[in-house]
């Protein structure tokens, strides 16, 4: 097997390198000592020693590329990495924003290499205790205030089997007298207009008799006009039946939109990156490098350090990206998304798989021996809830920033930087913002958790990372940048299926009080999306954004009720002021 590097655009645009497996690992740069190297000049967007291919050793067709902390990033497949990652035959591999872009791949390709690499959306965040939720916010009000990406999700779990209801006499007795009723109130709504109309014109007649026909008519329009727009407004009251996924994609795929984002950790006294300390140790013969936890009061965390002092410490930072999904709930672009999305260091954290098995290591600094930390035990750290920095108890010095948060519109190549401007501290929802000129399309909303029944139909659109992305490549006219871009086209999905269950934080009965540690959650029925999809909005059947799509990958999925994106966009108190 030979390793192939096909380039598609900078210096090297339409050059194909290939090396034997065999030589070691392929160093890329515009350094004299790599092996893939770019010219020093036209690709300035690259260091010179920017980033390295590596084989596995205990792996077979298993490859590796790894940034070198290079200043301009690394990317595959147009999502930006950190430390070490999986590729796989097929990965575009671009070297620097807007550097030049190189396609990996193996001759022959292995069997192992079908599938290309996708990043995965965030674990869902840690239910936390739910207060009696406040009065929700009129849908579609523009909030006062000001702007609240990702990809590691996972959920197990049994999808229920929904039950086929039958249709009995006595059921269809009842639609027959309710289209009845329906009638009979379209005919009587209908007749009470034809009737003002009478009146109305008796009453002008009698008003103008011996006025101009100029007088006369104008008088005719504003009562006619009138009447009409009421005629409309009862037709549309009367017209309420369930509609067709098609016709809600249709209303709403343009305010339907894709988050990219990019985050740290950073410690607030120095403004430093934070950092997960590793270490080398030898595990059952084997030479591994690792992470290093400490144990809290709390449990397990992770020993985080800062560069300065420490170093020559191995380290890696805390870090992530990928992507999600939202949707424009006010013209001048306010759009609501999950809270891990927006900021992605107030939920669980997913640790890159080398980190493990961890080591703890004692407040001396040594090596507890035969201990050793698994994913499962750590699943649960939240990031912005660290408490312990460079081995000293710390509190409220650590904070989260988003390095990009970009908003892209349906079948569009443009993208739109954000803000976030709220973050539920109840659910996993939060508010960001970006600013055009243009005003924006708005979805509706319905706040219906009270009323909301198992079975119920609902739809869910957004962006998942399983499904195929589209590319378009843009030329350049930039005398100064001339250099193409493959940009990523988000085309939006749509997924139906059915609330199988409701999932209530507290339920009152006349037996008592049950609580869920779940939180308010709508358990779908929904399995065709998942990770990328996060944020995106649940559609009632009348095309009423009802929820916010927030926790999938797997058999199951759920999504957050929609009365607490409600309440970030405004100020309704949670005290009573008695």
């Amino acid at each position: 097997m030979e390793l192939k590097i096909k380039h598609q655009t900078g210096s090297k645009a339409g050059q194909a390198e290939t090396f034997a497996i065999t030589d070691g690992d392929l160093k890329i740069g515009r350094g004299n000592k790599c092996r893939i190297q770019y010219d020093p000049d036209i690709d300035d967007m690259v260091s010179r020693e920017h980033a390295v291919i590596s084989t596995d050793n205990k792996e077979a067709d298993t490859f590796w590329i790894e940034d070198y902390n290079s200043s301009n990033g690394l990317f595959v497949n147009g999502k930006q990495v950190w430390g070490k990652v999986k590729i796989y035959a097929g990965d575009t591999i671009q070297v620097g924003a807007n550097g030049p872009t190189f396609m990996f791949d193996l001759d022959p390709r292995p069997e192992s290499h079908i599938k290309k690499t996708q990043v995965v959306d965030i674990i869902p965040p840690k239910p936390t205790t739910v207060h009696k939720a406040v009065t929700p916010a009129t849908p579609g009000a523009s909030p006062k205030s000001a702007k609240p990406k990702a990809e590691e999700i996972g959920n197990a779990g049994t999808a229920p089997t929904p039950v086929k209801q039958g249709v009995g006499k006595e059921t269809v007795q009842r639609m027959v007298l309710e289209e009845r009723k329906k009638t009979k109130a379209s005919t009587m709504l209908t007749a009470a207009g034809i009737l003002i109309f009478i009146v109305a014109g008796g009453l002008i007649l009698h008003k103008y008799i011996g006025k101009s026909n100029e007088t006369i008519n104008k008088d005719i329009q504003v009562v006619t006009g009138g009447l009409d727009t009421e005629i409309k407004n009862i037709e549309k009251r009367l017209d309420q039946g369930p509609k067709t996924p098609t016709q809600i994609a249709a209303e709403n795929s343009d305010k339907v939109v894709f988050i990219e984002m990019a985050w740290k950790l950073i410690y607030t006294p120095t403004g430093e990156d934070l950092l997960h300390r590793f270490t080398e140790v030898n595990i059952n013969g084997r030479d591994m490098r690792v992470g290093v936890f400490f144990q809290t009061e709390n449990g397990i965390e992770p020993m985080l350090i800062t560069r300065s002092g420490n170093s020559q410490v191995l380290a890696e930072p805390i870090r992530g990206a990928g992507t999600g999904s939202g949707f424009v709930v006010a013209p001048d672009g306010f759009i609501l998304t999950n809270r891990h999305v927006a900021a992605s260091w107030l939920t669980s954290y997913s640790f890159p798989e080398y980190t493990f098995p961890g080591v703890v290591m004692d407040a001396e600094g040594n090596i507890i021996p035969n201990v050793y930390v698994s994913q499962d035990m750590v699943r649960s750290w939240v990031p912005a809830a660290a408490m312990n920095i460079n081995n000293q108890a710390a509190f409220k010095v650590v904070e989260g920033t988003n390095m990009y948060l970009d908003v892209t519109f349906a079948r569009n190549d443009l993208r739109a930087p954000a803000k976030v401007v709220r973050i539920s501290n109840r659910h996993d929802a939060s508010m960001i913002k970006i600013d055009l000129p243009k005003m924006l399309p708005t979805v509706e909303m319905l706040d219906n958790y009270n009323d909301i029944k198992t079975g119920d139909v609902v739809t869910v659109m957004g962006y998942p990372g399983a499904s195929p992305e589209q590319y378009s490549q843009v030329k350049s006219y930039d005398y100064f940048n001339s250099n193409p871009q493959l940009v990523r086209v988000p085309i939006p999905t749509l997924s139906q299926g059915n609330i199988g269950r409701l999932i209530k934080g507290n339920t009152q009965t006349s037996s008592g009080n049950y609580y869920s540690t779940f939180g308010d959650s709508y358990q779908l029925t929904i399995n065709s999306t998942g990770p990328g999809n996060s944020g995106g909005p649940l559609f009632d059947d009348k095309g009423r954004v009802i929820g916010l799509f927030n926790a999938g990958g797997g058999i199951i999925t759920f999504a957050v009720p929609i009365k607490y994106g409600l309440e970030l966009m405004g100020t309704e108190p949670v005290i009573d002021s008695n």
